[in-house]
């Protein structure tokens, strides 16, 4: 039911004459809308051994493959007509382009829509624009996943819903629906794992009759059941038969929507929406959760063109407002279908606004009742076939749902396929920071970081191992909802772990955009303290030094017993007895700070040894640049 199926009766004398040709015989089946047996029977007067009528035949031929949504097959005939260059229609040029789109060829489509604008002295190209707009968007996707339903569609989907533990689905009524026009009826098919279901059931009760029952849709509480069916089972008619009927006065037998109440486990009390008329079909019904508004589709007079969306709404008495067209937002002149309400949402099937062509879903989102702004759903809901037949419901949090589609294969095989929304992608925690020096607060180079995986039940496992770079960089990859602990390892320092926690980590990570190692304790140990800064040829602190003097005042606070020497080197440039003193004068100074902001004098000894313990080769006479001098000029601090 993508486009409406619908069943045409002739009158019982068209009967008489069984002496028909193949072509009478398949322009016979194509009026009542058997388009399987149709095209059998146009093959086999193909096969004659005189074809009359080949334009017709061909046109025929063209039209009945489309109207099997077997597009492959369509193409090649539409291609054929072509070439009847003073007989072909416009509307077979539009049919053509769009079969076009059905497989992707949009640049072959975008000409024929050419010819199609020419024949009708059409200005604006709306169906170019449409191949621009599926050239546009063929590789965007929505963050879902689709896979195939086990269900058996018998080649056409007419609807879906929830029901119970399962779906209620049109169960072709026979096997052979290869070669012979299927009817439907509903039946239920419990779920196994959202792909797999079990054998299907015929729902019991009075709903099920001979053509097609199809397009469920349940109350809330699933104890009311509304569908598309047939209007009658009569086979024949004469036209004066039928208003009694309830067949249109040209003999087709139009679908209504009908309602079936659950009663001691059977579907009964079938009941004809009011809104339903003789002339015109109601299909595809959707009732709201309140049971006070029904969606449905309809080719009614007054509609935009084809079958729109209507809304219709109940009075307390339980009896029906007249149905509203949904407007140009939502309808267009070709077909519209399949309503389903979510929240503020109202998801439906078209098959004239831009798209990838076919039938694509889109949504509207109503605000007050009122028609907001219409999209595409875009891939992977729809594609450049039919997609139709949307089903909606949330779990763990996740969209998740199915709908219909004749996506996969050739010749339009309906399949029913589930689809479920990507979970928010957990991204893991990147530290990044740098190993300093907790006193210098200068860069550590080789510190050796262990990563740990901590997990309930088992034994610790180690994830990463590696050293810092010569510029101290930290770098770690941490999962999500998983405790670690990290260790920091470098000669001459305190070790260090770091306990992270599964959750709640934020804090903790923090700290590591500075992660401060504390040098050894150990004795004898030598920290070098290049940033402590003197006037020139002074022994006065210049306040550049004043940070690294705290980081130092912190050190000999957290460690009240260690007892330090703070010693003072000079370049070898002026004389020996001169830079000695100059260095002790120096030393003496450092550890004045230090005393004035706490630290007992008794852990503190001043040393100056001038150019005594030069670094490099830059000793008395030797040629070197500033920066090798300067790298003599220091402060340190010995451990006793």
């Amino acid at each position: 039911m993508r486009i409406v199926l619908v069943l045409f009766f002739l009158v019982t004398s068209d009967f008489v004459n069984a002496q028909r040709s193949h072509l009478e015989q398949g322009d016979d089946f194509f009026r009542k809308r058997y388009y399987v047996e149709a095209i059998q029977e146009y093959q086999l007067a193909l096969n004659e051994k005189v074809v009359v009528k080949k334009f017709y035949m061909t046109e025929r031929i063209a039209k009945t493959y489309r109207m099997l949504f077997d597009y492959e097959n369509a193409v090649i005939w539409y291609e054929k007509l072509m070439e009847f260059k003073d007989e072909n229609t416009s509307e077979n040029c539009l049919h053509y382009g769009l079969l076009l789109m059905n497989l992707e060829r949009y640049q072959d489509a975008k000409k024929i829509f050419e010819i199609y604008v020419r024949k009708n002295a059409i200005n604006d190209n709306e169906y170019s624009k449409w191949c621009e707009w599926a050239i546009l968007n063929k590789d965007s996707s929505r963050k879902f996943s689709v896979y195939k339903t086990d269900i058996e569609t018998g080649s056409r989907s007419m609807g879906i819903a929830f029901y119970k533990n399962g779906l209620v689905f049109a169960n072709p009524q026979i096997q052979d629906f290869t070669t012979k026009t299927a009817f439907y009826d509903l039946a239920y098919t419990e779920c196994l794992d959202s792909v797999k279901f079990k054998k299907p059931e015929i729902l019991p009760g009075d709903l099920n009759r001979s053509f097609y029952e199809g397009t469920p849709n349940f109350s809330s509480d699933q104890q009311v059941l509304y569908y598309s069916g047939n209007a009658t089972t009569a086979t024949k008619y004469r036209s004066s038969k039928a208003k009694k009927l309830r067949i249109s006065e040209d003999g087709i037998n139009i679908l209504k929507i009908y309602s079936a109440n659950l009663e001691n486990g059977n579907w009964t009390n079938i009941n004809e929406l009011s809104f339903n008329g003789a002339d015109f079909d109601c299909v595809f019904p959707f009732i709201t959760d309140n049971g006070k508004s029904i969606y449905f589709a309809s080719n009614m007079k007054g509609g935009i063109g084809g079958f729109d969306i209507y809304r219709c709404t109940k009075n307390d008495d339980g009896t029906w407002n007249l149905p509203v067209n949904l407007g140009s937002k939502v309808n267009s002149v070709m077909d519209e279908m399949y309503p389903f309400v979510r929240g503020d949402s109202l998801f439906y099937s078209s098959k004239g606004k831009p798209g990838f062509v076919g039938a694509d879903i889109y949504v509207a989102h109503l605000t007050g009742g009122a028609i907001g702004e219409v999209s595409n759903l875009g891939k992977p809901f729809n594609s450049s076939k039919d997609d139709f037949s949307t089903l909606f419901r949330s779990e763990k949090g996740l969209l998740c749902g199915y709908f219909s589609s004749n996506r996969e294969g050739s010749h339009g095989y309906d399949r029913i396929y589930y689809f479920k929304q990507h979970p928010k992608p957990i991204y893991p925690d990147t530290i990044r920071g740098i190993a300093l020096n907790k006193i210098t607060l200068q860069p550590l180079r080789v510190v050796k970081i262990v990563l740990t995986k901590k997990i309930i039940g088992k034994a610790p496992e180690i994830v990463d191992s590696k050293k810092t770079s010569v510029t101290g960089k930290v770098e770690l990859v941490l999962d999500k909802n998983i405790e670690y602990s990290v260790s920091f390892n470098a000669e001459g320092f305190q070790s260090k772990v770091v306990e992270i926690p599964a959750n709640e980590r934020k804090d903790v990570l923090a700290m590591f955009g500075e992660l401060q190692l504390e040098p050894s304790i150990a004795k004898n140990t030598v920290i070098k303290i290049p940033n402590i800064y003197f006037d020139y040829d002074k022994a006065t602190l210049r306040p550049e030094s004043f940070k690294v003097l705290t980081q130092i005042i912190d050190f000999l606070n957290s460690n009240p017993t260690v007892r330090v020497e703070m010693s003072a080197h000079t370049d070898s440039r002026g004389s020996d007895p001169y830079n000695l003193k100059l260095s002790q004068k120096r030393a003496e100074s450092t550890v004045k700070y230090l005393i004035e902001h706490g630290i007992d004098p008794k852990r503190l000894v001043p040393k100056g040894y001038g150019e005594t313990k030069i670094l490099n080769h830059c000793k008395n006479g030797a040629k070197c640049s500033e920066e090798e001098h300067e790298f003599n000029r220091r402060v340190e601090m010995k451990v006793l």
